[in-house]
């Protein structure tokens, strides 16, 4: 597999292609798994295929560790994604995205403002239709940063219990929130 990083390197096409059909199942998995408000299953898939280009120009030749190496990539972009980290990228794949230390300078459009704004008031609106406890365990374990041990211990119910309030919590704040 180093041989083939390296070629790939290289700007040796049929190493990079070679490479990314050995990923291509896992991309489809892990895209399979995220449901991110204006991306659709194919732009999720190219997100993992950027992931895997990302892993090979970054990759230290040497490490004999590629396989792990792009697997961690895949998944911590994915996850990056999801938590916004990454912004616009995804319209026109470029020589920027290997570069990552241009991510500082992104300026928020008024569209960005918008759409935060938009998800905000969805937010609000969901968090009104809980009840008190499960709005008090997500404020408590989102807001006020405790975990639920912390939250468990002001309170007579378990630590179980409260892990499956908060999960029912979510999952009802995801439904009230889904489009």
């Amino acid at each position: 597999m180093e041989k083939l990083v390296e070629k790939a390197k290289t700007k040796e096409e049929s190493a990079t292609e070679e490479i990314m059909e050995k990923f291509k199942y896992l991309i489809f998995k892990e895209a399979s798994r995220y449901h991110i408000p204006s991306y659709d299953f194919e732009d999720l898939v190219q997100h993992g295929y950027l992931s895997v280009l990302k892993a090979i120009a970054m990759y230290k030749l040497g490490s004999n560790s590629f396989n792990g190496y792009c697997v961690n990539s895949i998944k911590m972009n994915f996850r990056a994604l999801l938590k916004g980290q990454i912004k616009h990228f995804r319209e026109t794949p470029n020589s920027e995205m290997l570069d990552f230390d241009t991510i500082g300078d992104y300026e928020f459009t008024l569209e960005d403002e918008v759409i935060a704004y938009e998800e905000v008031k969805k937010l609000y609106v969901a968090l009104d239709k809980l009840n008190p406890t499960e709005r008090e365990i997500v404020e408590k374990y989102y807001i006020l940063d405790q975990s639920l041990g912390e939250i468990a211990c002001d309170s007579d119910k378990s630590y179980h219990q409260f892990a499956l309030m908060k999960k029912k919590a979510l999952k009802k704040l995801r439904t009230l929130m889904s489009p």
